[in-house]
């Protein structure tokens, strides 16, 4: 098959779970070499995962280091005479030929929650555009796929497949404390049971606040936080006796990251909505017991596994904190988490995905 893709994700974030799955999705295709790849590639240096990829020089169609708005959302240019798969990293068609068999991947509905008018109705007519131009669409959860039902239904000529994400192998247990890894968390003063661990994003729908609550329940333990540094607004928000108990770490790597789950009291993921929560199987798969609240994707990734609690309430929070305090509970919930993180590989998605190219390719 001829594949084209749109790498424009890299343009528009930094990290995050979308660029994540495109980067492993990429990687995964370069790999089996069993397709005709090509990439309309913006190399922008700030995002971490396009930092991470090398891709063939002779697979680039064109590459731009900044895009303007309208760049970003006009439909690509190109020709063809064969037929060919074209996805979008991120909600962007393809114009100049009909040979083209448009993939759509749907990660989550969060603007449609959650954004003000003004940017739901912009973000929502390029979305929106984009699935119904796709022969074939993805969802990454049931609960996406219901979302999609709900906001923008498929027509009837259209393949919809579920494919959930999968989770890096960088994740795991560390069944030692080896030299380097006590060093790492000597060096930020980190105390193995010590921490509690939020990654990921601080936007309004993820709650973040609820985690500064629980560390202020706490006496002994310290929050890192792993995302992008604090903003001015932020900072004023927050105590500064309580700051000192906060460590903030950007940019990390799989191996870093790997580190803080393995050692961390509990993974708090506070979050109002997800299309999947790729952190919760990061977490589960490196022996890291969870905390989150129980609604859209989590309540499906997290398999009865995770500490879940219908409210945002430091108090419930702080109750499922000391049930892990009994280490025979504790380790229940670690080994049942292991067993819930085996049901997703990048691995098992990539093929799912690839095959979903092939029944639209043989199809169209």
């Amino acid at each position: 098959m001829k594949i084209i893709f749109d790498n424009i994700v890299y343009n528009k974030a930094s990290n995050g779970g979308v660029s994540n799955y495109w980067f492993e999705l990429t990687k995964y295709l370069l790999e089996q070499q069993k397709d005709e790849l090509l990439f309309f590639d913006y190399n922008n240096q700030r995002n971490f995962h396009r930092n991470n990829l090398e891709l063939p020089t002779e697979s680039i169609i064109t590459t731009s280091e900044k895009l303007s708005f309208l760049e970003r959302i006009y439909p690509i240019s190109f020709k063809s005479d064969e037929k060919f798969i074209f996805h979008s990293s991120y909600y962007r068609s393809i114009s100049g030929t009909k040979n083209e068999i448009g993939i759509t991947t749907v990660h989550d509905f969060t603007h449609s929650y959650y954004s003000p008018f003004v940017k739901k109705v912009l973000h929502n007519k390029i979305k929106y555009g984009s699935i119904k131009s796709s022969k074939g669409i993805i969802c990454i959860s049931n609960n996406t796929y219901k979302d999609l039902l709900k906001f923008c239904p498929p027509k009837k000529d259209q393949k919809v497949a579920i494919i959930h994400n999968g989770v890096s192998d960088e994740y795991f247990p560390i069944v030692e404390n080896r030299t380097s890894e006590k060093e790492f968390l000597q060096r930020f003063q980190l105390e193995e049971q010590k921490y509690l661990l939020y990654v990921g994003s601080r936007a309004n729908y993820k709650n973040f606040p609820l985690a500064t609550a629980l560390l202020n329940k706490t006496t002994d333990m310290k929050l890192v936080v792993v995302g992008g540094n604090f903003t001015k607004a932020e900072l004023q928000t927050l105590d500064q006796n309580l700051l000192k108990r906060i460590v903030v770490m950007t940019d990390i790597d799989n191996a870093t990251l790997n580190v803080l789950y393995n050692f961390a009291n509990a993974f708090i993921y506070p979050s109002s909505y997800e299309g999947f929560g790729i952190p919760i199987i990061e977490a589960m798969k490196a022996g890291c017991p969870v905390l989150s609240l129980n609604n859209s994707s989590i309540t499906e990734v997290s398999g009865g596994v995770a500490l879940l609690y219908d409210q945002i309430n430091a108090d419930d929070f702080k109750k499922g904190l000391d049930r892990l305090n009994d280490k025979s509970y504790r380790q229940d919930i670690i080994e049942r988490g292991y067993i819930q993180a085996g049901k997703f590989s990048w691995q098992k998605c990539c093929e799912e995905t690839r095959s979903f190219y092939q029944e639209n390719y043989d199809t169209n």
